[in-house]
C-alpha cells in the first residue's frame, strides 16, 4: 500500500514536471493559447461552482417553505380541532348547566307547592308571615 502511494505521488510529480518542460520549449502564440484555455476552463469551473451555490441555496429556501407551509397548515388544522373540541365541551356545559337549572328549578316550584298545602291546611286563613324588624333587632343584640 506504501509503496503504491509512493509510485502515484512520483508519477504525478514526473507528468507535473514533463508538462513544466514541455510548456518552456513551446513558441509564444501556443504557451498563450495553452494558458487562455486553462484559465477558460478554470473560469467554467468557478461558474459552474456558483451555479450549483445558487441551486443548493434554491433548493434551501424550498424546503424551508415547504416546512413553513406544513407547520403553519399543521397548527391551523389543531387551532380548528381545539376549537371544535372546546365549543363541544362549552355545548355540553351550557347543556347539563341548563338541565340541573332546569330540575333545580322544578325542585324548587315542587317545594314551593308542598309548602303552600302545608300552610293551607295549617293556616286556613291564609296570611302571609310577616317578619317584624324589632325582633331582627333583640335576635342581633343577644
Amino acid at each position: 500500500m506504501k509503496k503504491a502511494g509512493l509510485f502515484f505521488m512520483g508519477l504525478t510529480a514526473g507528468a507535473a514536471a514533463a508538462a513544466y518542460v514541455a510548456y518552456r520549449k513551446l513558441d509564444d502564440d501556443k504557451a498563450k493559447k495553452i494558458v487562455d484555455t486553462t484559465k477558460d476552463a478554470a473560469n467554467s469551473l468557478k461558474d459552474r461552482a456558483l451555479d450549483y451555490a445558487f441551486y443548493a441555496m434554491d433548493s434551501v429556501d424550498d424546503a424551508k417553505q415547504s416546512l413553513q407551509s406544513k407547520t403553519s397548515d399543521a397548527t391551523s388544522k389543531i387551532k380548528d380541532a381545539a376549537g371544535k373540541a372546546n365549543d363541544n365541551v362549552m355545548n355540553k356545559a351550557q347543556y347539563y348547566y341548563d338541565e340541573g337549572s332546569t330540575q333545580f328549578h322544578k325542585a324548587a316550584n315542587n317545594l314551593r307547592e308542598k309548602s303552600k298545602d302545608i300552610n293551607n291546611k295549617n293556616n286556613d286563613d291564609n296570611e302571609d308571615v310577616v317578619v317584624d324588624p324589632d325582633f331582627l333587632k333583640k335576635d342581633s343584640d343577644k
